[in-house]
């Protein structure tokens, strides 16, 4: 009895033995990453109204937005900043917009040299999203695709700045053991 055990243990080593690794270069290469990861949040200022309730449900407070009021009565964001030192990325934000302009998506390179470095202002975090939306063929992590006039500005963007601002790698498929 213990012997079958024993045998069929055995035959999973040997056939893993003579399979190829399943090692990634990280820097250099990446795996695609599954749309329903909690990587890096994405917040787009087109889609944003400044009605704080990314804030209000992040149980962490690393969300900080400041309006004031327009004379239209539609509110200005003056700041929008997202603080990825504490960030637990549980998703509660995304869950909480109404306009889903914060989405879960983004690269997945949270691993830094600078530690203030994942402290994202409203510009840091609009580079980020319209680097998003220029790999992904302007498509919204959650599949609707973007407007026609946030495409032309980040095709103006990519113009004057063709620097990536994450360090962009080529994905390939990678087959994993098992």
């Amino acid at each position: 009895m213990y012997g079958l055990g024993l045998l069929k243990g055995m035959m999973v080593t040997i056939r893993r033995m003579v399979m190829p690794p399943a090692t990634i270069e990280f820097p250099e290469v990446t795996r695609p990453i599954s749309p329903r990861a909690r990587t890096n949040l994405l917040w787009f200022d087109e889609r944003c109204t400044g009605c704080s309730t990314c804030a209000q449900a992040c149980p962490d407070g690393c969300i900080l937005v400041e309006t004031k009021p327009r004379p239209d009565g539609t509110l200005e964001k003056v700041r929008y900043e997202i603080d990825f030192r504490i960030c637990m990325y549980c998703g509660l934000c995304v869950e909480a917009c109404p306009y889903q302009a914060i989405q879960a998506g983004g690269v997945f390179e949270d691993a830094v040299y600078k530690f203030d470095t994942m402290y994202k202002d409203k510009h840091a975090l609009t580079k980020l999203a319209h680097e998003h939306l220029r790999r992904n063929d302007y498509y919204y992590p959650h599949g609707q695709r973007a407007p026609q006039e946030i495409i032309e500005l980040i095709a103006i963007e990519a113009r004057q700045h063709p620097e990536p601002v994450s360090r962009g790698e080529q994905i390939v498929e990678a087959s994993t053991r098992g």
